[in-house]
């Protein structure tokens, strides 16, 4: 077997973004570290933030809502709304930035996310595309890091994963 290598593959299109990495776990464990709330709350928010509220509803049309704190005590409060899931092959969602009681703002340009897992001799194979509804919200959004926020928390999956297993 060849050695592993945790990298994020990254393609740009016009109105979106996609993003693979391969995940040394199977579909169904990665798949609940993204649907799970004591998972997630372990590894979604950016480096040195911590998740002190997150709910998930996990149905078409439930919400996920949750809290990304800093170590300076700012919060930052999201919202998704689970539009497909089909366990654990896929999850289609929409995001943006939220209030503490779920009421969307207008801090971000909402987005549609789709993940789609794919498994091989154990091993998991993540493929998420980032829909922004402009070619001006896509750059927005890739000018403010996100591709890079998401590389570090799927890292930070990846050295979770197998506390999961244990």
């Amino acid at each position: 077997m060849a050695a592993y290598e945790a990298r994020s593959d990254v393609q740009v299109g016009e109105k979106d973004f996609v993003m693979e990495r391969i995940f040394q776990a199977p579909r169904e464990l990665v798949f609940q570290a993204f649907t799970r709330p004591e998972h997630l709350a372990r590894w979604w928010a950016p480096a040195g933030y911590t998740i002190p509220v997150c709910r998930v509803d996990l149905r078409p049309g439930g919400v996920w809502h949750y809290c990304m704190r800093s170590t300076a005590g700012d919060e930052h409060w999201c919202r998704s709304v689970y539009r497909e899931i089909e366990s654990p092959e896929r999850l289609v969602y929409t995001s943006l930035f939220a209030d503490e009681h779920g009421n969307p703002t207008d801090d971000i340009p909402e987005q549609t996310c789709t993940a789609t897992f794919t498994e091989t001799d154990g091993v998991t194979r993540l493929v998420l595309r980032v829909e922004l509804p402009t070619a001006e919200t896509l750059k927005w959004t890739m000018d403010v890091g996100m591709v890079e926020g998401l590389t570090i928390t799927f890292a930070q999956l990846d050295a979770l994963l197998p506390q999961l297993t244990a």
